[in-house]
């Protein structure tokens, strides 16, 4: 039961900005990226794409014992890369924050996903 909310919760995290795949006004919003920058758009897109198939397979993962150590590497490598690379480009600031936000509040889950998961 544990895990199963646990792997919803990063699941509830990485699947909303999938939105912004389909609604590129919200990567202006939720980024700050010029509407005008394309090329942008098209990478934030792919991004939004990519954070939609953790969250799928984080949702999968829930109920799912197979897809549990493959969602949650991915999930970690998702989280833990945003947050190192913001920290080294001094990104906690402005449209990122949000981002980094939502990525620290996953940083618990994973770790007790981490203890409890049996391996």
């Amino acid at each position: 039961m544990l895990v199963t909310a646990l792997f919803w919760g990063l699941a509830l995290i990485k699947l909303p900005p999938v939105i912004a795949a389909v609604a590129p006004n919200q990567l202006v919003r939720l980024y700050g990226a010029s509407p005008d920058d394309k090329t942008l758009l098209t990478l934030l897109q792919h991004r939004a794409i990519l954070l939609g198939i953790v969250g799928a397979g984080c949702a999968v993962a829930a109920h799912v014992e197979a897809f549990r150590w493959p969602a949650l590497w991915a999930a970690t490598i998702s989280v833990v890369s945003f947050l190192v690379l913001s920290a080294v480009q001094g990104q906690f600031n402005g449209p990122l924050r949000k981002i980094a936000i939502m990525d620290a509040i996953a940083v618990p889950l994973l770790i007790a996903l981490f203890l409890i998961l049996p391996s």
